[in-house]
């Protein structure tokens, strides 16, 4: 079932169950889980962050007093995207503002843009370093490698921010299978939202309308 303008709320939901989990299942959950036991780490945190963008959208909508003024088109940003991690994503406490902000600037620029992570200033002298780590959410040992040599991280978590004040060098780490199982309960969520409200499906036809506008 491809996106189509004009979708009904049946056919909204059944897009979600029928269409975008499964994939996300295929392309994302056996990067996580698949017989090998490494890998995947790009992969993961690319896909699950440009998912986010079309979430965003339909989230948030593409209203005519903003496609008016939007000369090119651009129906989904970052401002919608990181309005959707902060209100469907859990737990709250682990995707506030600030840390969201630094999710997405690092993970989903740096990845879709860059092949990497950004590296982020942090405070005056400092740098923020990515750092991607598997298994649960909380570890007792994690190493990171640097351009100053391996650093070893000990009781962390996934999206913590490690300080190290020997070498200024700092991380924002990921856990890849606890973004993916937070990304598929937040959809969820998402869904069941917009299967008992009209103004998210009306938001979902001016994003979706859009999408399959020709160009």
């Amino acid at each position: 079932m491809a996106l189509k303008r004009n979708m009904t709320r049946n056919e909204m939901v059944q897009f979600i169950n029928n269409e975008l989990i499964p994939q996300a299942k295929t392309e994302i959950q056996t990067w996580i889980w698949p017989e090998k036991k490494t890998g995947g780490y790009f992969v993961v945190s690319r896909q699950i962050m440009c998912m986010v963008d079309f979430f965003g959208a339909v989230y948030s909508g593409y209203p005519l007093n903003e496609r008016k003024v939007d000369k090119d088109g651009q129906i989904a940003n970052a401002t919608k995207a990181k309005k959707f991690i902060t209100k469907f994503f859990q737990p709250s406490t682990t995707y506030n503002t600030d840390i969201v902000d630094k999710l997405y600037s690092m993970y989903r620029n740096g990845l879709v843009h860059l092949y990497q992570p950004k590296v982020l200033k942090f405070g005056k002298k400092g740098k923020l370093q990515w750092g991607l780590y598997r298994g649960s959410r909380n570890q007792t040992a994690v190493t990171f490698g640097s351009d100053k040599g391996n650093v070893t991280f000990h009781n962390i978590q996934h999206l913590q921010i490690i300080p190290n004040k020997l070498n200024q060098i700092n991380f924002l780490i990921i856990c890849i299978d606890s973004l993916y199982e937070d990304f598929e309960k937040a959809i969820l969520a998402y869904r069941d939202k917009l299967n008992n409200t009209k103004s998210l499906q009306r938001n979902w036809r001016t994003a979706v309308n859009a999408i399959c506008k020709p160009r």
